[in-house]
């Protein structure tokens, strides 16, 4: 069934100030003038779409329905100032100056003139999967800094998406920029602190989102600096800045549901090609560190217990650095301590027999207090100074640089380490950061203000590649936080990257299910999180095991000792929360055929494990709004617990009958029910008739 579709007004108003923005407000739906009306014709080889200009601007159609409507179009002159500090970055604006551009047709092609004089146009072509691109390029003349479009804003919009999105689903009414940058020790509206984030600051942004009441997607196709107002600055308009002054491209996906807006999605972008090895699946990855002693003696004890462990993730391979306060990291560098891990490669061969496979850790920083950074600093392998100076800056408690992806020989000197480290038996890695390239650096090859938001997926890919080659057959995982458009193709498996340790709304583990639900929309499809949180705490006994329940029902299942690793709450800290975890990775290992039929399916669709209600239901009201659940494919539905103390859960279940895992009541769907879910026992509910042998384990183990 199709959405019924309200107008929306497509604004291109580059440079647009807050002033023109509000000039703009009073948009509205608009009908269609008849006598302007241009329809392309057939053997311009766009149809079904159609542009027409109307009253108001130029409304691009498919079939009957309205897609967009480009009112204006701005070009934008300033100085570019952005800093970083510890991997956030503050982008100004100085002496801004915009220009707007008249708006007509000739024949397909939107024209921009100035004074009469033509300034550049839109074209537009058909992708090969049967989206429709549009193309701006502005003639020399015409060159700026920026651009910037405004769009009509309806009160039942929603702009879901925007990459991996930590406290909103929805992000209507928010301003979000689109740079890849870190999260943050913390976050909130205002930041207070030079390691806190703000609400839409993200490791994964992309210039996209679903219009699932449109039923329609967007997708900016430029890779540098955008910020998109998402109906914030005026509640009717909506508006994209670009920070290229001369061309940009975007994409329109015409769904109309929102399940073929994601699958249209990766059509274009990429898909993984091919899912995640079983035991990756099969148990819990779980976190040791602190020496090959400490190390055995962790898996052992998960053994005992009966616990199924298919990793050993061991962070500290490279050695064990205390960053004060009693947080503990790990040192910066690829080479493996020798003194903690004395006989590393017989150490994984002795877990392998175990069939528990090794994961290590790799990071793209080069620090002085290393003997890598003086190799790197000396070939040019690091980014650069104006100067041709390596380019340092302070990360946490000490200085240093990042490698320079663009060089292809700093990617394969980086390579030989990550190939040692697979010799060793390693069957994987974190590939952690990939943030902080800042916009002022020189880089071998290209501008870092364009090259910014690709980087992660360079810095991945890398791996990726190493991994591929000297593992055949894809039996590695490569876990990742950062990246952008493109990433898809790279990326195996993205985590949530640092949550507080805690229950708060704004970094802890309520963070997890919006991400989980936007990345997904997004088109990545293999998702996780760390148990139970990275920063801050320490954790409770109460929140692992939470979010323990959380991770059984999250596609691939894994802990985290935190940066207050001697404080933090563990899965052995006591015998209650050795069994509840025991109980929990049963049943995780209970949903693992699903986990990987789902997985199957993702590849050749792009449609994520992890699924918000309204893409499977997406015509009744309260799924649209059901952003505190994440449902399984489409036939589970899971309401975790994330508000300390709460031991009843809401949970939103959509057309058909349902049963309720724990309870064993059968309840009809398109309805919202409120169910206990006292820990141990958490809220999960099957569609009638379906996966009956996942069903019957899951109950076993529960």
């Amino acid at each position: 069934m199709r959405f019924e579709v309200y107008l929306l007004v497509f604004v291109f108003c580059l440079g647009c100030s807050s002033d023109s923005q509000k000039d703009s407000a009073d948009i509205g739906s608009v009908d269609v003038a008849a006598d302007l009306q241009l329809d392309i014709p057939n053997d311009m080889g766009l149809t079904p779409f159609v542009v027409e200009q109307t009253e108001t601007g130029i409304a691009i159609r498919e079939s009957n329905r309205e897609l967009v409507l480009l009112t204006g179009v701005q070009g934008l002159r300033f100085t570019p100032e952005v800093t970083m500090t510890f991997g956030f970055f503050d982008h100004e604006k100085v002496g801004e100056d915009a220009v707007e551009f008249d708006l007509g047709l000739d024949g397909a092609d939107v024209v921009f003139t100035s004074q009469g004089e033509e300034a550049g146009r839109m074209v537009f072509e058909k992708t090969p999967s049967g989206e429709l691109r549009g193309k701006i390029q502005l003639k020399d003349k015409f060159v700026f800094t920026g651009m910037r479009l405004a769009f009509d804003c309806t009160g039942k919009d929603t702009f879901w998406g925007f990459g991996g999105q930590y406290n909103f689903v929805d992000l209507k009414g928010q301003t979000v920029p689109i740079w890849v940058s870190e999260q943050g020790v913390g976050r909130s509206p205002e930041p207070a602190s030079l390691f806190e984030g703000s609400y839409t600051e993200s490791y994964f942004p992309m210039p996209y989102f679903l219009n699932r009441e449109r039923g329609m997607g967007f997708l900016l196709e430029n890779s540098e600096y955008s910020l998109f107002d998402m109906c914030d600055s005026d509640k009717n308009v909506w508006s994209m800045e670009v920070w290229s002054g001369k061309d940009a491209s975007f994409l329109i996906f015409p769904g109309p549901t929102a399940k073929e807006v994601v699958t249209q999605l990766t059509d274009n972008v990429g898909r993984p090609g091919m899912r995640p090895p079983d035991w990756a699946f099969d148990g819990v990855w779980l976190a040791a560190q602190g020496g090959t002693e400490a190390v055995m003696q962790r898996v052992d004890t998960a053994l005992d217990a009966g616990i199924a462990v298919t990793a050993v993730w061991v962070q500290d391979w490279v050695g064990l650095r205390n960053f004060g306060a009693d947080n503990f990291g790990v040192k910066y560098r690829w080479i493996h301590d020798t003194e903690l891990y004395p006989d590393l490669p017989e150490t994984i061969a002795e877990l392998e027999a175990k069939g528990i496979r090794f994961l290590g850790y790799f990071n793209n920083f080069v620090v002085p207090d290393f003997s890598l950074y003086e190799t790197a600093d000396a070939e040019g392998y690091l980014i650069q100074q104006a100067n041709g100076k390596a380019y340092t800056f302070p990360i946490t408690v000490f200085e240093g640089s990042i490698l320079d992806v663009t060089n292809p020989k700093a990617v394969d000197w980086f390579k030989g380490y990550a190939k040692t480290a697979v010799d060793m038996g390693m069957a994987g890695w974190m590939c952690d950061f990939g943030e902080w390239l800042p916009f002022d650096a020189k880089i071998h090859q290209g501008s870092a203000a364009a090259f910014h938001n690709l980087y992660p997926t360079a810095w991945h890919k890398a791996s990726r590649e190493v991994l591929s080659i000297h593992r055949p057959g894809g039996d590695f995982v490569l876990l990742t936080r950062s990246g952008f458009t493109g990433e898809h193709k790279v990326a195996q498996i993205v985590w949530a990257g640092d949550q507080e340790a805690d229950w708060s709304k704004g970094d802890g583990i309520s963070t997890v299910v919006k991400a989980g639900l936007t990345l997904g929309m997004s088109g990545i499809p293999f998702f996780t999180h760390e148990i139970a949180g990275f920063s801050g705490g320490p954790s409770t006994k109460e929140l692992f095991m939470r979010w323990t329940e959380l991770a059984a029902f999250t596609p691939f299942m894994r802990t985290h000792d935190g940066l207050k690793k001697l404080e933090n709450h563990r899965f052995d800290s006591d015998s209650e929360t050795l069994s509840h975890f025991a109980d929990m990775v049963n049943a995780h290992v209970a949903m693992a055929p699903l986990f990987k039929e789902l997985a199957n399916e993702a590849v050749q669709t792009g449609l994520p494990i992890i699924r918000h209600t309204a893409l499977v239901d997406p015509d009744w009201l309260p799924a649209q709004t059901a952003h505190g659940q994440w449902m399984l494919g489409d036939d589970v539905v899971f309401a975790p617990i994330v508000e300390e103390g709460q031991t009843m859960a809401t949970v939103h279940l959509p057309a058909g009958s349902w049963v309720h895992v724990v309870g064993g009541v059968t309840e009809e769907g398109r309805k919202s029910t409120i169910v206990s879910a006292e820990i141990g026992e958490p809220a999960v509910y099957f569609r009638s008739g379906t996966h009956e042998d996942v069903l019957w384990a899951l109950k076993e183990a529960l």
